[in-house]
């Protein structure tokens, strides 16, 4: 099935987002806020998992088989780091 390749790989506690066309929508559980991605920036949501062009929504629980809270992004050649736990400000860009 050419064209049906999902925008995003997962490795380990990273999530890459390789078509960066398109946007992912990761869901969180009620505790917390839901994640946009795109290759510009990751940025906490208010945005509900419906269907929008573009837009491939994912839910983390499933994605890492459990609640996660800490993971990384990697976005328009940018990493960024996200903690939950921290409410004010939960995601970070990694400098290296």
């Amino acid at each position: 099935m050419f064209g049906n390749e999902e925008p995003y790989t997962v490795t380990g506690n990273t999530i890459t987002l390789k078509d960066e066309s398109k946007q992912l929508l990761l869901v969180t559980t009620d505790r917390y806020p839901n994640i946009l991605v795109s290759k510009y920036s990751v940025e906490l949501s208010d945005w509900q998992p419906e269907r929008r062009p573009g837009v491939k929504n994912i839910l983390l629980q499933e994605l890492f088989k459990r609640d996660k809270v800490f993971f990384f992004i990697r976005a328009g050649g940018v990493e960024y780091q996200v903690d939950l736990k921290y409410a004010e400000n939960p995601i970070t860009e990694m400098k290296f």
